[in-house]
C-alpha cells in the first residue's frame, strides 16, 4: 500500500468512526441518568476505529454493516457508560428487569437509542462515501473555473461559438459519437491558427 493511500484510508476509517460514535453518544446521552462526557465520545471512537479498519478494507451490504454497527454498540454502549459519573439513583425496585438493566444499564429506551443508531450508522458506512463524493463533486462544479495566466499549462480562452467556424466534414459523427476525446483543432480551432 503507497503512503498517500493509508494516509487517506486512514483519515477516512477515522471519520467515520467519529460520525458512527458522535451517533452512538447522542443517543445514549438522551436516555442516560448521566450523559457520558466527551472523553468518553473519544475513548469509543479509540475502540471503534481498529473494527472500521479492518471492516470497510471492502464494499459491504447494508445487512452485513447493520450485523457488525449493531454488534459494536455494546461495546460502544459499555464505554459511554464506563465513562459517565455516577448517576442519581431512582431508588426504584427494578428486581423484575434483569441482566439487560442491572448489568450492562440497556433500559428498553437506551436499547432504542442504541439500535437507532447502528441503523444511522450502517447508512452512513453504507451509503455515505457515495454522498461525501457527489457533495464534492457538486461543490467542485458551483466553483468558478480557476484560471491562472502565464502558465506554460494554461489552456488558451475559449472562443464564442458565432465565431469560430468548424467544419462538419472533418466530424466523424456516429449513433455512439466519437470515441476518445475531441480533437484539440475541434475543441479550439483558434488557437492552432
Amino acid at each position: 500500500m503507497r503512503p498517500a493511500h493509508g494516509i487517506l484510508r486512514l483519515t477516512r476509517t477515522a471519520l467515520l468512526a467519529a460520525a458512527c460514535t458522535g451517533l452512538a453518544w447522542g443517543g445514549h446521552n438522551l436516555w442516560a441518568l448521566s450523559p457520558a462526557p466527551v472523553g468518553g465520545l473519544v475513548a469509543a471512537t479509540a475502540a471503534l476505529l481498529p473494527v472500521l479498519w479492518c471492516f470497510t478494507r471492502t464494499m459491504r451490504g447494508f445487512g452485513d454493516i447493520f450485523a457488525v454497527m449493531a454488534s459494536a454498540q455494546i461495546l460502544l454502549h459499555l464505554i459511554l457508560q464506563g465513562s459517565a459519573l455516577p448517576g442519581p439513583s431512582t431508588g426504584a425496585d427494578h428486581s423484575g428487569h434483569g441482566l439487560l438493566v442491572h448489568v450492562l444499564g440497556f433500559t428498553p429506551g437506551m436499547l432504542f437509542a442504541h439500535l437507532w443508531a447502528a441503523l444511522l450508522a450502517s447508512a452512513l458506512l453504507a451509503h455515505g462515501e457515495a454522498a461525501l463524493w457527489s457533495l464534492a463533486a457538486l461543490f467542485l462544479r458551483a466553483l468558478p473555473a480557476l484560471r491562472v495566466p502565464d502558465l506554460a499549462f494554461a489552456f488558451p480562452p475559449l472562443a464564442s461559438l458565432a465565431s469560430a467556424p468548424v467544419a462538419i466534414g472533418r466530424l466523424v459523427l456516429s449513433a455512439h459519437g466519437p470515441r476518445g476525446p475531441p480533437r484539440w483543432s475541434v475543441l479550439f480551432p483558434t488557437a492552432l491558427a
